[in-house]
């Protein structure tokens, strides 16, 4: 019987691998095949999308960018599997069904563990919408055609973004709709609104408050569907094991625990923002639950970024929910255009919003420019920490270089 059996090798099933066995646990983890090893972040995320908008600033060569971003992820894969390998962890192939809490079958072989992580990630929400040039945002790289030109993106999520300015970067003519009134509808009103007028001013039309029935989908070359992702949960049996779901997410406790005590689960199946690093920090704890501790999520100064051109970055509080908390605030809003730096980067069409309490702590900042993913882990510090304004004003960074408008921003006079 082994110690731990992961079901999923995407970020939160190898983070939880890696974690039992520096921890001398004797683990298995389930994957389908070995084409699936890494998860949606490696193979058709968080990876292949980052980098290749990356390289299509560079290059508009769709061809040559496939074919680095296939090595890259490759090359991450085999790394990734080997050094897995070496360390002595039982990886078998197949699909994974329980038996009972303690017993899953694969393939017709039974496995037994004391432990059980789900971490099975997600897969596409579905629309109803028909047509042979309907795609998901993942399987842009499979069925884009050199000759596709007019684009319609269904979606302005976070997803939807990325694609969009990828495929705006391939010069394509990129339409994107979005049902709700603005982009990125969970952001900072100030951030949302700014980030269209940046996006459209880049030669990618939006609209919003849009209904599908409005546009004639026989137009456009490509249609990509963005309207998020689902828990794959299917086929695993977990009604036969009791395991609750809730809103088609497995339902856990505070210490990432389902509610059959030796099953656990992390990442996209259980949580309700799908990020690979939430994945991998539920995972760690996971284990470390499993090996007795007590630990529950602190999600308190965790960023959350879009990779669109340019970035988008969050983290604690938004101005809305200051208000609904009935918190007192002080904001401070500025472009990047003052400071002399973001014209030597290009990034003056940058924008930065901060929320301070009347402890003169930082409670929330959103920030728009090239770097923004970068930029914004000063202040997850700072709201993690509790970190107060001066101290962050007080900051002597290197010129020039965009993270010292940050200080200049905050400075206490």
């Amino acid at each position: 019987m082994y110690d731990l059996a992961i079901i999923g090798a995407g970020a939160a099933g190898l983070e939880a691998a890696k974690t039992a066995l520096e921890n001398g646990l004797k683990t298995v983890i389930v994957e389908k095949d070995y084409k699936s090893w890494g998860g949606i972040c490696l193979n058709k995320g968080c990876i292949p999308f980052k980098f290749s908008l990356h390289l299509a600033q560079k290059t508009k060569d769709f061809s040559y960018i496939s074919q680095e971003k296939d090595y890259v992820v490759e090359k991450i894969k085999k790394t990734s599997w080997e050094s897995f390998r070496k360390k002595g962890l039982e990886i078998r192939w197949g699909e994974a069904v329980f038996v009972d809490e303690k017993t899953i079958d694969v393939e017709g072989s039974k496995i037994q563990a004391k432990y059980v992580i789900i971490a099975c990630g997600s897969y596409p929400r579905k629309i109803d919408i028909k047509g042979e040039n309907i795609f998901f945002a993942e399987e842009a790289f499979s069925s884009l055609q050199k000759d596709d030109v007019n684009i319609l993106i269904i979606g302005g999520g976070s997803i939807g973004l990325e694609l969009a300015s990828f495929l705006n970067c391939l010069n394509k003519k990129v339409t994107v709709i979005e049902k709700e009134d603005s982009i990125l509808p969970f952001l900072d009103k100030d951030i949302s609104q700014r980030l269209k007028v940046i996006l459209t001013r880049g030669g990618i039309r939006i609209d919003v408050s849009a209904k599908m029935e409005n546009y004639d989908l026989s137009s456009f070359d490509k249609i990509f569907i963005c309207v998020g992702r689902m828990p794959a949960t299917q086929g695993l049996n977990l009604e036969g094991v009791g395991i609750e779901l809730a809103f088609s997410r497995i339902k856990i406790n505070s210490y990432l625990q389902t509610n059959i005590g030796n099953i656990y689960a992390c990442g996209d199946v259980c949580a309700k923002k799908l990020y690979a690093y939430l994945a991998q920090y539920q995972a760690q704890l996971a284990v470390k639950n499993i090996l007795g501790a007590k630990l529950k999520p602190d999600y308190r100064g965790i960023p959350e970024a879009v990779f669109s051109l340019p970035q988008v970055a969050w983290v604690g509080l938004k101005e809305e929910e200051a208000k609904e908390k009935e918190i007192k605030y002080e904001k401070i809003i500025s472009h990047f255009s003052p400071f002399s730096s973001s014209y030597v980067y290009q990034d003056n069409e940058g924008f930065i919003k901060v929320l301070i309490d009347k402890k003169d702590r930082i409670i929330g900042a959103s920030i728009i420019s090239c770097n923004a993913s970068e930029l914004i882990s000063i202040f997850s510090l700072a709201i993690k920490e509790e970190i107060k304004r001066k101290n962050i004003g007080d900051l002597v960074l290197i010129h020039p270089t965009i993270s010292e408008t940050i200080p200049s921003l905050l400075k206490v006079f």
